[in-house]
């Protein structure tokens, strides 16, 4: 209120009490319009401005004679030049622009103005003139009525469909709360839990946990394993997933003292396990940087360098870099090589389930 206030700080000012209480919910209904039109946030300020545009018409707050009258006969009220109700005085309010409606509103006057003319000549050709310009008159009267019509039935029709489209917002809001608050509502997939939204705490600890052992074991087998032989790799996973268990159990004791809280093991656990993996990651790379790409990716582009005039460091840390790119490269390809093994067992085994069932052929 305030800030729509500013610009008639002294006219507000010789406001009499019983007229601020008048004055008062016309301002407020004016921001209620304008919230309709633009940003409600936005309302006070665009508010402000057609009050310093009114103020600049009659010169300033001195000028104003009747304070109370001239803020609600001149001040606060929108005066739309077209049929457009975001148009004030041909600027549109949520925009700031010229108002595109109030030029199709002068081009369709201008042209009634010369087809009545027209068409009053042509029905009454042996008229006086003063007949036929009350012929025009009155047509043109009759055109403008039918105009003013026609534009409250588009603004009608425009307000309906704003209408709707805030009922159609305002449903989907109210699904989309009803969608979530189900959700919150939700027990836990794994141990039933209610309002775990899907998903307790522990059970997201452990399931993260979980990902984190598989992600750690298949970095360690993919560099060790000969992944030609199906076999030896299932062997050497089983193997290295009881380590890597025994491992993290070993790591989450010393973390965390032997009477501390269940759900704080719960939430060390996972972190012990990601840095298992980081671990189990730079142990892979500092293999593979000893593989032959990466030493030749490392010796191509130190030679490269060394090419192009580089300094001694620089050939050095551009092979250091190549090689960390090959062995990240190897890494990604050996950890891909080892899913499609893992998932042709899988396939395997079923291939196999299913041929010795009765009745398959």
């Amino acid at each position: 209120m305030q800030v729509a206030l500013a610009p008639v700080a002294y006219l507000w000012e010789q406001l009499r009490d019983g007229q601020r209480a008048v004055a008062l919910p016309a301002v407020e209904q004016a921001l209620v319009v304008l919230s309709g039109i633009v940003d409600p946030a936005a309302a006070p300020q665009v508010l402000a401005n057609r009050l310093v545009d009114r103020l600049r018409e009659v010169g300033g707050e001195a000028l104003v004679r009747d304070p109370m009258g001239w803020l609600l006969g001149r001040g606060l009220v929108q005066r739309p030049a077209c049929p457009d109700r975001r148009c004030d005085d041909g600027i549109r309010l949520d925009t700031g622009d010229d108002c595109p409606s109030c030029g199709n509103v002068v081009h369709i006057r201008r042209s009634l103005r010369a087809r009545v003319p027209a068409a009053v000549e042509a029905d009454m050709p042996y008229a006086l003139p003063a007949e036929r310009r009350a012929e025009i008159g009155r047509r043109l009267r009759e055109e403008y009525v039918l105009e003013e019509q026609r534009a409250q039935l588009r603004r009608t029709r425009a307000e309906r469909e704003v209408a709707q489209r805030r009922q159609a917002i305002a449903r989907r809001r109210a699904l989309e709360e009803d969608v979530q608050e189900a959700r919150r509502q939700a027990a836990c997939a794994d141990c039933g839990l209610p309002g775990s939204a899907g998903l307790c705490p522990g059970c997201s600890y452990r399931r993260r946990t979980e990902e984190l052992v598989r992600e750690a074991v298949d970095l360690a087998v993919a560099v060790r394993a000969d992944l030609s032989d199906a076999t030896s790799v299932a062997e050497l996973i089983r193997q290295c997933e009881r380590d890597t268990r025994a491992l993290l159990t070993a790591a989450c004791e010393q973390a965390c003292d032997p009477d501390a809280d269940p759900d704080w093991i719960a939430y060390t656990t996972p972190q012990v396990a990601q840095q298992i993996l980081d671990d189990r990651r730079a142990a892979a790379l500092r293999r593979l940087l000893e593989s032959r790409e990466a030493v030749a990716e490392a010796d191509a582009a130190y030679e490269a360098c060394r090419r192009h005039r580089g300094t001694e460091a620089d050939a050095d840390a551009a092979a250091d870099a190549a090689g960390h790119r090959a062995a990240e490269y190897r890494l990604r390809q050996c950890v891909g090589e080892l899913h499609v093994v893992r998932q042709r067992a899988v396939a395997a085994r079923l291939a196999g389930c299913a041929g010795s069932m009765p009745g398959v052929a």
